[in-house]
């Protein structure tokens, strides 16, 4: 059995006014990775969007793939001028968060160090 069938993840959106929220359910992991990115995806390039909220508050478990997904999220909503926030985050979840410390950097510092032009360095 593939973690999908033992956990089945979800992934519900909203946008209301300009905020668009992701509520997430299940584990988020490498089987369940694509299907995060893809359905906030629409939140990110909408133009009429200014920030982007991951709602954590069903999700039962963190893969580093869960992790990664969402530092891309991070990063793609600093990348067109949003702002990002994660709620509801469950304390195992929030623990995971912390080991890596994603609760504890700057998206932009994130975004200078890693993806910026070299060219637009100071």
């Amino acid at each position: 059995m593939t973690a999908c069938e033992t956990s089945p993840f979800a992934v519900r959106t909203q946008r209301t006014g300009t905020q668009f929220v992701a509520a997430c359910s299940g584990e988020m992991d490498l089987t369940t990775c694509e299907l995060f990115f893809a359905a906030v995806l629409p939140g990110i390039t909408d133009t009429a969007t200014t920030r982007v909220s991951i709602d954590l508050a069903d999700v039962t478990f963190m893969s580093a793939s869960g992790l990664r997904s969402l530092l891309l999220v991070l990063c793609a909503t600093h990348y067109n001028g949003k702002s990002f926030d994660l709620c509801d985050v469950q304390p195992t979840v929030r623990r995971v968060l912390d080991l890596f410390g994603f609760t504890t950097f700057k998206a932009g510092l994130v975004w200078e160090a890693t993806m910026s032009p070299k060219g637009s360095r100071h």
